[in-house]
């Protein structure tokens, strides 16, 4: 996502594109590090960002894994075999990202947002194209900052690891899954609470047509507990007895993470409901003054009269308001909640049975 242009043909009529055909800031990157000339001469053309991820973490750790057994400086695998975790969770990140982004696109376009939006750009696209480069400079430069005042007693594959492969090759790929899950958790229903979509009162599963929005956040934390349950693996190495300890800074990341995408979470059902809360208040007070104006003293419930000639009108705004009022103000069904709320306390849980073991 991010850096999509609107286009506006002859006819006037504007037309958004999917976030630039669907690629992803990391393929524009790999792209022009060349991964987008050798994935277009691999069977079915993959993503240049699949073809990065494999190649650098391959061959880095390739040259890791050889530097130590020359050098006869012990590999961490023997220590915690769990590091193996380690490729398999960067795969599955751009995965999550492409994935995630699929999705997306097609939550706004069952949502009809389109059509239904008179400014439909920041929905359709929503995550701004500096975006992941300002992350990646702040990350990078956090991640050198702390390598240089942190590299005393460090060996080669030390230096190799925290002045290339953490800053250069690994942060990209993390950038780029956070920017996407921001989009859907922070930015999406931000742009929604101030957009003109409004709610579909006529949605028969009673969710104000957001279930497809509400669906894709609870699915966006589900890659976030398999990251975190794989980095507790990492970090805790259980049942490994080999006088593995985990610092106290390490358990620290875990929780602040855990807090934060959590917080996201929360920021995206509160914002969404506040937004539900809000159309629906307003279209209740829209039909009562319709229907207040087709009744006799409408203050007063012993008095007032309905005209035989508006009758029909008026039952059919009492259907109207029955059906805006069944509108639950949350955008999913209590089954989803249910299922999100177990996903946000299993992270922490895995960690805290692990590291007790």
């Amino acid at each position: 996502m991010g850096g999509g242009q609107t286009v506006v043909e002859s006819s006037g009529a504007t037309v958004v594109p999917a976030a630039e055909n669907g690629e992803l800031w990391l393929d524009r990157l790999a792209r022009g590090l060349g991964f987008g000339w050798l994935a277009e001469r691999l069977p079915g053309a993959p993503p240049p960002s699949y073809v990065y991820v494999v190649l650098t973490v391959v061959v880095s750790n390739a040259l890791t894994v050889s530097y130590n057994v020359l050098t006869g400086v012990p590999l961490i695998y023997r220590d915690n075999p769990y590091f193996l975790l380690q490729p398999l969770l960067l795969f599955g990140a751009v995965y999550g990202a492409h994935a995630l982004q699929a999705e997306y696109d097609r939550v706004m376009t069952v949502m009809r947002v389109r059509e239904r939006a008179s400014d439909p750009a920041p929905l359709v696209d929503p995550v701004p194209g500096w975006l992941p480069w300002t992350l990646f400079v702040v990350g990078a430069g956090t991640q050198l900052t702390r390598a240089v005042l942190d590299m005393s007693g460090w060996g080669v594959t030390d230096l190799f690891a925290n002045f290339l492969l953490f800053p250069f090759v690994f942060l990209p790929i993390v950038v780029q899954f956070f920017t996407v899950y921001v989009s859907i958790e922070f930015l999406a229903p931000w742009r929604l609470s101030a957009s003109d979509v409004g709610i579909h009162f006529l949605d028969p599963q009673g969710v104000g047509g957001l279930r497809p929005l509400g669906e894709l956040v609870k699915t966006a934390y589900y890659y976030v507990v398999a990251g975190l349950v794989g980095y507790a693996l990492i970090t805790y190495a259980p049942f490994v007895d080999s006088g593995w300890t985990v610092s106290a800074a390490a358990g620290t990341v875990f929780t602040a993470v855990w807090v934060g995408t959590v917080a996201t979470v929360a920021f995206a059902v509160f914002t969404l409901h506040r937004f539900m809360h809000r159309e629906k208040r307003a279209e209740i007070q829209r039909l009562e003054r319709r229907l207040r104006d087709c009744i006799e003293n409408p203050w007063d419930v012993g008095a007032y009269e309905v005209p035989a000639d508006r009758e029909a009108e008026v039952a059919d705004l009492r259907e109207r308001i029955d059906r805006v009022s069944a509108t639950s103000e949350y955008p999913a069904t209590f089954s989803i909640w249910s299922q999100l709320l177990l996903s946000i306390a299993l992270p922490k849980a895995v960690q805290l049975l692990i590291a007790s073991v």
